[in-house]
């Protein structure tokens, strides 16, 4: 009978607890849903614009397309985006000395804004399309190859994933006069909040 209750509980337990690829989904389509709904109105001078970190909202876009297509290919083989774009976006070689300008890398005719959004998209979806796929079993087995030595197991990856695109929305809350005094890149506003 104890054996029993045990395993209604159990049960009972794993019916009740939430899968974390669902929560992981959700932490990486919110902050891309915020991230692409600020980008929307900006002018292309804004866009291409470099900030004072040498950052530009269209390296962050190409960037934001970059790291899930590089991260989850890791997984299944296969980026979306080309070597050349990655290399435009994802560089991550030790660099000489002296000011950082990702912004000067991004060419307007190459890349325009309705390119960069677009493959942001497209990237978005396919690491959530890997992600469904990811077998939790992995969670803490070693990082697949490729992966940088500082994400020690699969899980590891994912959890990097959820909160990379939050990093890039609040780089350029802070560098962006345009983002200044503004809830454009904030996903909890609390416009409409009621205690």
């Amino acid at each position: 009978m104890a054996a029993e209750a045990a395993e209604s509980q159990e049960v009972m337990y794993d019916d009740d607890v939430p899968d974390v690829r669902d929560i992981l989904a959700r932490m990486i389509t919110l902050s891309g849903q915020t991230f692409l709904l600020a980008m929307e109105p900006l002018s292309d001078d804004v866009f291409f614009a470099e900030q004072p970190n040498g950052f530009s909202a269209a390296w962050v876009t190409g960037h934001g397309a970059c790291f899930p297509d590089l991260f989850s290919s890791w997984f299944t083989g296969e980026r979306v985006l080309g070597d050349d774009f990655h290399a435009v976006f994802n560089e991550t070689a030790v660099v000489a000395a002296g000011p950082v300008s990702k912004a000067a890398t991004v060419d307007r005719e190459t890349y325009p804004k309705d390119l960069l959004m677009l493959r942001f998209r497209e990237a978005g979806t396919k690491v959530i399309r890997t992600l469904r796929s990811f077998k939790l079993e992995e969670w803490y087995s070693q990082a697949p190859p490729g992966a940088p030595v500082g994400l020690l197991t699969a899980g590891s990856v994912w959890e990097r994933l959820a909160v990379h695109t939050y990093w890039h929305n609040g780089e350029l809350a802070g560098s962006m006069p345009v983002f200044h005094g503004t809830y454009s890149l904030n996903i909890e506003p609390h416009h409409l909040y009621v205690p």
